[in-house]
C-alpha cells in the first residue's frame, strides 16, 4: 500500500483499483482550514493512479468532528478573508463530487459538521452503527459553511434538511438511513471493508474508461450551484461577526 500525506489528508491505495483519503488530525479529525487538501496534488495522484473508485474515511475512531471552532473565532475581524478561504474548500468539495469514479464516505464514529459536509461530497455514504451525525453549527450561532445548505437538500430534501441544520440535533446511523442521508448500515468497524466491497460489486464489470464515460454522461459537477456555495459563504461570514455574542 502506497502513502503519502499532504495537508489532513494521508493518500492510500488498496489493490490497483481503489485509492484511499484518510482525514487525519489527531483523536477527532478536526477541519482546521477550509483549504484542508492540495488540490494540485490530488488531480496529480488520481492522474496517475487509474482508480475505478475512491473511499474517504477518517483516520482512528472519527471520521470527523467537524471544523476547528478555536481557528474559525479567529477570523472574527476578518470574516471576508475566512470567506474566501470556504470557497477555496468548496472547490476541493466540487472537484471530488465531479470526479468520473465511484467515490464512497466510509464513516466510523462522529461524522460532523465540515466532515459531514466532506462526506456529502462523495457518491455514497457507508456508516457502522455506531456512527453518529450531526451539523452543529447552529449551537455557535452559524450555519453549515462548507456546502452543507446545498448538497444535504438536494440529498433528502429541503424539509428535512432543515429539520436537522436548524435543530443542530445528532442523528444515529440507522436514523440516516432511513433519511437517506447514508446508503449502508453495517457493523462497527466494519464501514471501510463495506466501502471497499461497495465499489468491487459496481465496478466488477467496468473499466477505469467506461466508469469515466459513464460519469461523464451524466454530468455530476453541480457547476450550476457554485452562485449558492458562494451566497453561503457570505452568509457564514456575516454570521462570524455575531458569534457567541
Amino acid at each position: 500500500m502506497d502513502t503519502e500525506s499532504a495537508f489532513m489528508v494521508k493518500y492510500d491505495t488498496v489493490g490497483k483499483s481503489i485509492g484511499v483519503l484518510r482525514l487525519q488530525n489527531g483523536r477527532d479529525n478536526l477541519v482546521d482550514d477550509a483549504v484542508f487538501m492540495d488540490l494540485p496534488q490530488l488531480k496529480q495522484w488520481l492522474y496517475h493512479n487509474p482508480f475505478k473508485g475512491l473511499i474517504i474515511t477518517g483516520n482512528g475512531r472519527n471520521f470527523s468532528k467537524g471544523a476547528n471552532v478555536d481557528r474559525i473565532r479567529m477570523y472574527k475581524d476578518t470574516p471576508k478573508i475566512l470567506e474566501k478561504q470556504l470557497n477555496e474548500g468548496k472547490k476541493i468539495l466540487s472537484c471530488l463530487e465531479a470526479l468520473p469514479l465511484v467515490t464512497v464516505a466510509a464513516i466510523e464514529g462522529a461524522c460532523f459538521g465540515a466532515g459531514l459536509e466532506i462526506a456529502l461530497s462523495c457518491n455514497y455514504r457507508v456508516a457502522a452503527e455506531s456512527a453518529l451525525f450531526s451539523f452543529p453549527e447552529v449551537t455557535l450561532g452559524l450555519l453549515p459553511g462548507f456546502g452543507g445548505t446545498v448538497r444535504l437538500p438536494k440529498l433528502i430534501g429541503p424539509r428535512e434538511a432543515r429539520r436537522l441544520i436548524l435543530s443542530g440535533d445528532m442523528i444515529t446511523a440507522r436514523q440516516a438511513v432511513g433519511l437517506g442521508l447514508a446508503d449502508e448500515l453495517t457493523e462497527k468497524k466494519e464501514a471501510f471493508s463495506k466501502a471497499v466491497e461497495l465499489i468491487e460489486g459496481l465496478t466488477d464489470n467496468c473499466s477505469p474508461s467506461q466508469i469515466k464515460y459513464l460519469y461523464d454522461s451524466m454530468d455530476q459537477s453541480g457547476a450550476g450551484c457554485w452562485p449558492m456555495y458562494e451566497k453561503e459563504s457570505s452568509y457564514f461570514a456575516k454570521l462570524l461577526k455575531t458569534m457567541d455574542r
